[in-house]
């Protein structure tokens, strides 16, 4: 298990910042979320031949895939930022996830960046007796890559070392 100072990596570690148009990366923006998901996948099929039985793999392309969920709250902040008002108006952003870690000092870990996101719709979920009004959200981010894979030819996917 992967630890910073004896800590696991848990929920209270993750931050998100992003650069929107206007922000700078010496003062990036703080994103309050309360879920985030990403994925990377690459199409596998194996090849047949005579027999009926494998005679090898094929590779296709890879396809990222990510989600936020949003407060209310942060919604409006980040509606703020965009020219129309809507979280479709914010164009194209990365966002930066990285762990910080409380009971450590300089701590140098994985940032994962999810890069050229962008929303395709706005909007609320909100029921009687909720405490928290939120609504999940699809990112569309064009790639999804590491600190360690940034620098790395465009062949790379997630977690390449």
């Amino acid at each position: 298990m992967t630890k910073i100072n004896h800590v696991a990596y848990s929920w209270s570690m993750i931050q998100l910042q992003t650069t929107l148009e206007g922000e700078s990366a010496d003062s990036p923006l703080f994103v309050d979320a309360t879920a985030i998901e990403w994925s990377a996948e690459r199409k596998s099929e194996p090849i047949y031949g005579l027999g009926g039985q494998p005679r090898g793999r094929g590779f296709g392309n890879i396809e990222y895939s990510a989600s936020i969920e949003l407060s209310y709250l942060a919604q409006v902040q980040l509606r703020a930022k965009s020219e129309d008002g809507t979280l479709m108006g914010l164009g194209q952003f990365n966002l930066m996830i990285s762990w910080v870690n409380d009971f450590a000092e300089n701590v140098t870990t994985e940032v994962v960046t999810l890069a050229e996101c962008y929303f395709t719709q706005s909007g609320m979920d909100a029921k009687q007796d909720d405490t928290s009004i939120t609504k999940s959200f699809d990112l569309h981010p064009y790639r999804i890559y590491t600190n360690a894979s940034a620098q790395t030819s465009w062949s790379n996917e997630l977690y390449a070392k």
